[in-house]
């Protein structure tokens, strides 16, 4: 073989480890890019899930949260609700107040009971004590006080909503009449001087002139200042027992107040 060849060959031997060395270089680029490539996107994937799995929970939780704020403030615009956007009027109690208050024009709010005790002297003669008589005799009867509601109004009620009341506003208590008892009367028995015989003969215009002034006595007494303030205090009772199932069927939780007119 020539030194041409020779030198020929080892050329070409040498040109082919070279582009052998330059492949595998370029194979092993490869393989490193590809598996950059396929890691940049499986961590890009495993970014996603991770993301979507926490907007779920910051979402699930924000949820939560708003429902129980929600929750937490329901009551507190109930109580808004009930006492300012539906508030009551004088005019939603009208018709059933002023109807009940027809049916109770006299209403009858205290009883009360006495008794009146008088000495009936019948005189003898020339005024002496010897020939005169005397009986103690007890009377009773009893004040019936009541409010007169023959006149009440609608511009007699009244709501406050704030407080949750209706104020209806009554007459004082007044002295209606005075019934006497006069199957209680009690005698006592006569006293007579020494000389004194019999019973104590009453004519009918002398019975009549005891009856009126018992009477007479009977209403005095119950007219005392005492009486009306006691006679008042039980008016509010019997107005608010009267009063209030009505006001707790129209509107629940409100209650009645009475006040008197001047």
């Amino acid at each position: 073989m020539s030194e041409e060849n020779k030198v020929s060959e080892s050329n070409e031997a040498t040109v082919k480890a070279a582009e052998d060395i330059v492949a595998g270089a370029l194979k092993k680029t490869s393989r490193q890019n590809f598996k950059g490539i396929r890691g940049f996107f499986k961590g890009l994937f495993t970014g996603i899930i991770v993301g979507a799995i926490l907007m779920s929970c910051i979402s699930h939780f924000a949820k939560v949260t708003l429902f129980g704020k929600i929750n937490e403030g329901k009551d507190k615009v109930d109580q808004v609700i009930d006492s300012t956007l539906f508030g009551y009027t004088a005019a939603d109690y009208e018709d059933a107040i002023l109807g009940e208050a027809t049916e109770h024009q006299e209403l009858v709010v205290m009883e009360q009971p006495l008794d009146i005790a008088t000495t009936i002297t019948k005189a003898g003669l020339g005024n002496l004590e010897i020939f005169s008589k005397t009986k103690t005799v007890t009377y009773y009867g009893k004040g019936v006080y009541s409010v007169n509601l023959a006149g009440f109004r609608v511009s007699d009620i009244s709501v406050d909503n704030n407080t949750r009341t209706v104020v209806m506003t009554i007459p004082h208590a007044a002295l209606q009449y005075v019934l006497p008892e006069l199957d209680k009367t009690e005698f006592e028995d006569t006293e007579r001087g020494f000389l004194a015989f019999g019973d104590i003969k009453l004519t009918a215009e002398q019975h009549n002139q005891i009856e009126t002034s018992i009477m007479k006595a009977m209403r005095e007494r119950l007219e005392d200042h005492d009486l009306y303030e006691e006679a008042d205090r039980f008016a509010q009772m019997k107005v608010w027992d009267v009063f209030q199932p009505i006001i707790s069927e129209i509107s629940p939780g409100y209650r009645l107040v009475t006040v008197f007119k001047n």
